[in-house]
Protein backbone atom coordinates (compact mmCIF):
# COMPACT_ATOMS: atom_id res chain seq x y z
CA UNK A 1 0.00 0.00 0.00
CA UNK A 2 3.27 2.35 0.68
CA UNK A 3 3.72 2.51 -3.32
CA UNK A 4 0.10 3.28 -3.76
CA UNK A 5 0.24 6.03 -1.39
CA UNK A 6 2.43 7.59 -2.66
CA UNK A 7 1.65 7.91 -6.62
CA UNK A 8 -1.68 8.85 -5.49
CA UNK A 9 0.04 11.41 -4.13
CA UNK A 10 1.97 12.11 -6.84
CA UNK A 11 -1.21 12.08 -9.01
CA UNK A 12 -2.79 14.63 -7.09
CA UNK A 13 -4.36 13.87 -4.23
CA UNK A 14 -2.95 15.56 -0.48
CA UNK A 15 -3.79 15.21 2.75
CA UNK A 16 -7.62 13.90 1.99
CA UNK A 17 -7.50 13.37 -1.33
CA UNK A 18 -10.18 14.91 -3.97
CA UNK A 19 -12.76 12.24 -5.83
CA UNK A 20 -10.33 12.95 -9.07
CA UNK A 21 -7.48 12.67 -7.51
CA UNK A 22 -8.36 9.30 -6.00
CA UNK A 23 -9.40 8.29 -9.35
CA UNK A 24 -6.48 9.45 -10.95
CA UNK A 25 -4.65 7.24 -8.34
CA UNK A 26 -6.58 4.41 -8.99
CA UNK A 27 -5.47 4.56 -12.65
CA UNK A 28 -1.82 5.11 -12.11
CA UNK A 29 -1.60 2.43 -9.65
CA UNK A 30 -3.68 -0.12 -11.85
CA UNK A 31 -1.17 0.62 -15.09
CA UNK A 32 2.09 0.49 -13.54
CA UNK A 33 2.50 -2.36 -15.86
CA UNK A 34 1.83 -0.18 -18.84
CA UNK A 35 4.46 2.04 -18.47
CA UNK A 36 7.02 -0.44 -17.89
CA UNK A 37 5.99 -2.46 -20.47
CA UNK A 38 6.30 1.24 -23.17
CA UNK A 39 9.62 2.08 -21.31
CA UNK A 40 10.81 -1.50 -22.41
CA UNK A 41 9.78 -0.98 -25.90
CA UNK A 42 11.83 2.25 -25.92
CA UNK A 43 15.08 0.96 -24.16
CA UNK A 44 18.13 2.60 -26.13
CA UNK A 45 22.00 2.42 -25.54
CA UNK A 46 23.40 4.94 -23.61
CA UNK A 47 20.29 5.86 -21.01
CA UNK A 48 19.86 4.35 -17.88
CA UNK A 49 16.39 1.94 -17.86
CA UNK A 50 15.34 3.16 -14.70
CA UNK A 51 15.52 6.61 -16.15
CA UNK A 52 13.44 5.79 -18.67
CA UNK A 53 10.92 3.58 -16.65
CA UNK A 54 10.57 6.60 -13.99
CA UNK A 55 9.95 9.42 -17.01
CA UNK A 56 7.57 6.70 -18.45
CA UNK A 57 5.38 6.44 -14.72
CA UNK A 58 5.78 10.30 -14.88
CA UNK A 59 4.38 10.47 -18.37
CA UNK A 60 1.49 7.93 -16.67
CA UNK A 61 1.03 10.91 -13.90
CA UNK A 62 0.30 12.74 -16.18
CA UNK A 63 -2.58 10.90 -18.49
CA UNK A 64 -4.00 9.89 -15.26
CA UNK A 65 -4.44 13.58 -14.07
CA UNK A 66 -5.64 14.79 -17.78
CA UNK A 67 -8.20 11.80 -18.37
CA UNK A 68 -11.38 12.36 -18.05
CA UNK A 69 -14.00 9.16 -18.73
CA UNK A 70 -16.10 8.89 -21.04
CA UNK A 71 -14.44 11.39 -23.24
CA UNK A 72 -12.77 9.07 -25.63
CA UNK A 73 -11.91 5.57 -25.97
CA UNK A 74 -10.82 4.56 -22.69
CA UNK A 75 -7.71 4.93 -20.84
CA UNK A 76 -5.13 3.10 -22.34
CA UNK A 77 -5.73 4.71 -25.64
CA UNK A 78 -5.23 7.64 -24.24
CA UNK A 79 -2.45 6.84 -21.77
CA UNK A 80 -0.29 5.34 -24.52
CA UNK A 81 0.40 8.50 -26.55
CA UNK A 82 1.15 10.52 -23.46
CA UNK A 83 3.61 8.14 -21.91
CA UNK A 84 5.83 7.06 -25.20
CA UNK A 85 5.42 11.08 -25.97
CA UNK A 86 7.13 11.70 -22.84
CA UNK A 87 9.74 9.37 -23.25
CA UNK A 88 10.56 10.68 -26.64
CA UNK A 89 11.38 13.95 -25.64
CA UNK A 90 12.94 12.90 -23.01
CA UNK A 91 15.03 10.80 -25.02
CA UNK A 92 15.65 13.69 -27.47
CA UNK A 93 16.33 16.17 -25.04
CA UNK A 94 18.65 13.93 -23.54
CA UNK A 95 20.68 11.98 -26.34
CA UNK A 96 22.39 14.73 -27.94
CA UNK A 97 26.49 14.77 -27.36
CA UNK A 98 26.46 17.91 -29.21
CA UNK A 99 23.50 19.31 -28.61
CA UNK A 100 22.31 21.58 -31.51
CA UNK A 101 20.01 24.60 -32.04
CA UNK A 102 16.42 23.42 -31.06
CA UNK A 103 14.77 24.47 -34.45
CA UNK A 104 17.20 21.75 -36.06
CA UNK A 105 16.28 19.19 -33.28
CA UNK A 106 12.52 19.59 -34.23
CA UNK A 107 13.14 19.62 -37.63
CA UNK A 108 15.30 16.46 -37.86
CA UNK A 109 12.23 14.66 -35.83
CA UNK A 110 9.82 16.84 -38.45
CA UNK A 111 12.04 14.85 -41.16
CA UNK A 112 12.20 11.44 -39.59
CA UNK A 113 8.59 11.38 -39.86
CA UNK A 114 7.88 12.68 -43.24
CA UNK A 115 10.81 10.12 -44.60
CA UNK A 116 8.32 7.64 -43.15
CA UNK A 117 5.64 9.00 -44.60
CA UNK A 118 7.10 9.36 -48.09
CA UNK A 119 8.75 6.12 -48.37
CA UNK A 120 5.08 4.68 -47.38
CA UNK A 121 3.30 6.63 -50.41
CA UNK A 122 6.57 6.55 -53.01
CA UNK A 123 7.96 2.96 -52.55
CA UNK A 124 11.37 4.29 -52.37
CA UNK A 125 14.08 6.86 -50.68
CA UNK A 126 12.42 10.38 -50.97
CA UNK A 127 14.76 13.13 -52.30
CA UNK A 128 15.67 16.20 -50.50
CA UNK A 129 13.58 18.23 -52.59
CA UNK A 130 10.64 16.10 -51.92
CA UNK A 131 11.47 15.88 -47.87
CA UNK A 132 11.63 19.69 -48.06
CA UNK A 133 8.28 20.22 -49.37
CA UNK A 134 6.87 17.85 -47.27
CA UNK A 135 8.50 19.74 -44.22
CA UNK A 136 8.31 23.38 -45.22
CA UNK A 137 11.75 23.79 -45.67
CA UNK A 138 14.89 24.25 -47.85
CA UNK A 139 16.85 21.46 -49.16
CA UNK A 140 19.70 22.68 -47.24
CA UNK A 141 18.03 22.71 -44.09
CA UNK A 142 17.23 19.20 -44.52
CA UNK A 143 20.39 17.92 -45.03
CA UNK A 144 21.54 20.14 -41.84
CA UNK A 145 18.56 18.38 -39.92
CA UNK A 146 19.83 14.83 -40.78
CA UNK A 147 23.04 15.51 -40.57
CA UNK A 148 23.07 15.90 -36.86
CA UNK A 149 21.78 12.63 -36.59
CA UNK A 150 25.72 11.74 -36.15
CA UNK A 151 25.43 14.37 -32.28
CA UNK A 152 23.51 11.54 -30.95
CA UNK A 153 26.04 9.32 -30.03
CA UNK A 154 29.94 9.74 -29.59
CA UNK A 155 32.69 7.26 -30.93
CA UNK A 156 36.09 6.66 -29.17
CA UNK A 157 38.64 9.12 -30.40
CA UNK A 158 41.80 6.67 -31.30
CA UNK A 159 44.79 7.14 -28.78
CA UNK A 160 47.43 9.50 -29.91
CA UNK A 161 49.81 6.96 -28.83
CA UNK A 162 48.66 4.19 -31.48
CA UNK A 163 51.34 2.98 -33.17
CA UNK A 164 50.54 2.78 -36.65
CA UNK A 165 52.62 -0.63 -37.39
CA UNK A 166 50.90 -2.20 -34.11
CA UNK A 167 48.60 -4.61 -35.95
CA UNK A 168 48.18 -2.97 -39.18
CA UNK A 169 44.48 -2.19 -38.25
CA UNK A 170 42.73 0.56 -37.13
CA UNK A 171 39.45 0.60 -34.72
CA UNK A 172 36.14 1.52 -37.56
CA UNK A 173 33.22 3.15 -35.71
CA UNK A 174 29.90 2.81 -37.12
CA UNK A 175 27.04 5.64 -36.24
CA UNK A 176 24.01 3.63 -35.80
CA UNK A 177 20.75 5.37 -37.86
CA UNK A 178 17.59 3.48 -36.72
CA UNK A 179 14.76 3.24 -39.29
CA UNK A 180 11.65 4.88 -38.49
CA UNK A 181 9.92 1.48 -40.27
CA UNK A 182 11.51 -0.36 -37.13
CA UNK A 183 9.16 1.46 -34.98
CA UNK A 184 6.14 0.66 -36.51
CA UNK A 185 7.28 -3.34 -36.61
CA UNK A 186 7.68 -2.85 -32.69
CA UNK A 187 4.05 -1.80 -32.75
CA UNK A 188 2.43 -4.05 -34.91
CA UNK A 189 4.28 -7.01 -32.52
CA UNK A 190 3.14 -5.54 -29.69
CA UNK A 191 -0.41 -5.09 -30.97
CA UNK A 192 -0.50 -9.23 -31.90
CA UNK A 193 1.22 -10.16 -28.67
CA UNK A 194 -1.76 -8.49 -27.38
CA UNK A 195 -4.31 -10.20 -29.48
CA UNK A 196 -2.66 -13.50 -29.24
CA UNK A 197 -5.59 -16.04 -28.22
CA UNK A 198 -8.31 -13.86 -29.56
CA UNK A 199 -11.12 -14.63 -31.12
CA UNK A 200 -12.08 -13.51 -34.68
CA UNK A 201 -15.06 -11.99 -33.65
CA UNK A 202 -12.55 -9.76 -30.93
CA UNK A 203 -10.38 -8.98 -33.53
CA UNK A 204 -12.42 -8.15 -35.85
CA UNK A 205 -14.15 -5.99 -32.73
CA UNK A 206 -11.19 -4.38 -32.45
CA UNK A 207 -10.70 -3.85 -36.30
CA UNK A 208 -13.81 -2.04 -36.61
CA UNK A 209 -13.33 0.01 -33.49
CA UNK A 210 -9.82 1.50 -33.64
CA UNK A 211 -8.85 1.00 -37.49
CA UNK A 212 -12.40 1.78 -38.95
CA UNK A 213 -12.91 3.70 -36.28
CA UNK A 214 -16.36 3.07 -35.84
CA UNK A 215 -18.78 4.23 -32.97
CA UNK A 216 -19.96 1.79 -30.97
CA UNK A 217 -23.97 2.14 -32.05
CA UNK A 218 -22.50 1.61 -35.52
CA UNK A 219 -20.41 -1.36 -34.38
CA UNK A 220 -23.64 -2.82 -32.91
CA UNK A 221 -26.13 -1.94 -35.42
CA UNK A 222 -23.18 -4.34 -38.28
CA UNK A 223 -23.02 -7.13 -35.54
CA UNK A 224 -26.38 -7.45 -34.82
CA UNK A 225 -26.20 -7.18 -30.77
CA UNK A 226 -26.59 -3.82 -28.71
CA UNK A 227 -24.45 -1.37 -27.80
CA UNK A 228 -24.34 -1.90 -24.11
CA UNK A 229 -22.86 -5.82 -25.34
CA UNK A 230 -20.43 -4.19 -27.70
CA UNK A 231 -19.16 -2.11 -24.47
CA UNK A 232 -19.04 -4.95 -22.30
CA UNK A 233 -17.17 -7.38 -25.00
CA UNK A 234 -14.83 -4.04 -25.79
CA UNK A 235 -14.20 -3.84 -22.53
CA UNK A 236 -13.30 -7.42 -21.23
CA UNK A 237 -10.82 -7.67 -24.40
CA UNK A 238 -8.97 -4.62 -23.48
CA UNK A 239 -8.50 -5.51 -19.94
CA UNK A 240 -7.26 -8.49 -21.40
CA UNK A 241 -4.77 -7.06 -23.72
CA UNK A 242 -3.61 -4.86 -21.11
CA UNK A 243 -2.97 -7.18 -18.62
CA UNK A 244 -0.87 -9.33 -21.63
CA UNK A 245 1.37 -6.05 -22.01
CA UNK A 246 1.96 -5.44 -18.55
CA UNK A 247 3.35 -9.02 -17.90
Amino acid sequence: MERADRLKVLAGGRGEESAAGAAAGALVVEHLGLADALARRHRVPGHDFEDIRQVARMGLVMAAQRYREGAGHGFVQFAVPTISGTIKRYLRDQSWVVRPPRSLQELRLGVKEARGRLVQELGREPSLAELASATGSSAEQVAEARSVEAAMTAAAIEPLDTSADSDGEKTVHALPVIDPGFEQVEERQLVASALEGATDYERRLVRMRFVDEMSQSEIAAALGVSQMQVSRLLRRLLDRMRRKLAA
